[in-house]
């Protein structure tokens, strides 16, 4: 299990200021949509599938504020935030959390997440940018940890190393980060994210 370097540090600290940035801007956007019909607020899909579109776009605009990480889509078009921290090359997937008896909890229904190249001249890991929302659609929780293992279940359970909580600091000497509002192409999910989103919020 590696640790971040102050550096990577930093840099996921502007992705988290960018995220909240979005969300705050535009997080009461899912809460307008919902009381379009009062169908859309029976259960959590449909709010949770506005958080996790709205999530993608908020990811999206804040690595690309960040010259040193790029982003990717994985199996299913899943969001693959991507770094080379110390000779550790890091994929950080996009999930929801949900909170549970003072930890966090990520479902699954897939140890894909888990597969890494064996042959790489780095030493490849799997962590997650995971984040819960607040009743009012806002960032309430943001993190990101190593995943370790899978517990099997239906649809299963991700085991996470220590996780390194996100406030977002904007980037020095910026006056700070500003979303457009151009259309970036979505690509959707695969189950795994599907089942960590049912617990947004």
């Amino acid at each position: 299990m590696s640790h971040l370097s102050p550096d990577e540090h930093n840099r996921l600290e502007q992705v988290a200021f960018g995220i909240r940035e979005v969300f705050s801007e535009r997080g009461h956007n899912i809460g307008t949509a919902l009381d379009q019909d009062p169908s859309f607020r029976e259960g959590e899909r449909a709010r949770s599938g506005l958080a996790r579109s709205m999530m993608q776009t908020a990811v999206a605009l804040a690595v690309g504020a960040v010259p040193e990480l790029g982003l990717e889509s994985g199996e299913g078009g899943v969001r693959l935030v991507r770094s080379l921290d110390r000779g550790h090359s890091r994929r950080y997937r996009v999930l929801s959390a949900k909170e549970h008896e003072g930890s966090f909890r990520i479902l699954s229904s897939s140890d894909s997440i888990l597969d890494v190249d064996d042959e790489s001249m780095f030493i490849e890991e799997s962590w997650v940018l995971a984040y819960t929302l607040d009743h009012d659609n806002q960032v309430e929780h943001l993190f990101v940890a190593q995943v370790l293992d899978r517990l099997d279940g239906n649809p299963g359970e991700l085991v996470l190393g220590p996780e390194y909580m996100l406030m977002g600091s904007p980037p020095a000497g910026d006056g700070g980060f500003r979303p457009t509002d151009e259309d970036l192409p979505m690509d959707d999910v695969d189950e795994a994210d599907d089942a960590g989103a049912a617990d947004v919020g």
